[in-house]
């Protein structure tokens, strides 16, 4: 593929048909190009569209530089490139999807878990043997979300002191919980 010196110029006046005329000329490399990295036809469409997109806005800059490279390297590199930057991209977002996805799933294992364990009456019998105070707190604060700044104003207290009643209850529901696991199993008919 060689592509004209004064076609290039024209594409930086933003000539449209030498627009037209150079997304012919690099079809082909840039499709065979993306054909490479993208499996779907469509995806390999958007990715070439997106480069020589940038092959326009950077043409200037190639032309002004230009001593020993010639174009067709140029493109296939900004069209490399760009691919890398998208691979980057999508890994990252999928990275992050699947983190989500692997927190949202071990929560509710651990929910599978504790309703395998624990019926909802038998919780409930545990959070209502707390000391007054200690299940309101920590109702509020688990149960219905409520921060420590909004508990203590609510009920009159200090922050510290919600924080401390909080505590107390968790440390209380373990140690009922690691009792209720040293009775034996009954099977019932």
């Amino acid at each position: 593929m060689k592509a004209e010196k004064a076609l290039l110029e024209k594409c930086c006046g933003d000539d449209r048909r030498a627009h037209q005329e150079l997304y012919k000329l690099c079809f082909p490399v840039l499709y065979a190009t993306c054909s490479r990295y993208y499996i779907n036809k469509e995806d390999r469409i958007s990715a070439l569209n997106l480069v020589f997109v940038k092959l326009i806005k950077n043409m200037k800059d190639y032309l002004r530089n230009k001593q020993q490279i010639e174009f067709e390297y140029w493109m296939r590199r900004v069209s490399i490139n760009h691919i890398i930057d998208e691979f980057r991209r999508d890994r990252r977002y999928h990275e992050m999807i699947s983190l989500h996805d692997n927190e949202y799933r071990m929560e509710r294992a651990h929910q599978a878990d504790a309703e395998l364990q624990y019926n909802l009456d038998e919780l409930r019998a545990l959070i209502n043997g707390l000391p007054p105070a200690s299940r309101t707190v920590f109702n509020l604060y688990a149960v219905d979300g409520y921060k420590h700044e909004e508990i203590a104003g609510m009920l009159g207290i200090s922050v510290g002191t919600s924080k401390a009643h909080l505590f107390r209850a968790r440390q209380k529901l373990q140690q009922a919980i690691q009792n209720l696991n040293k009775k034996p199993f009954i099977f019932s008919a």
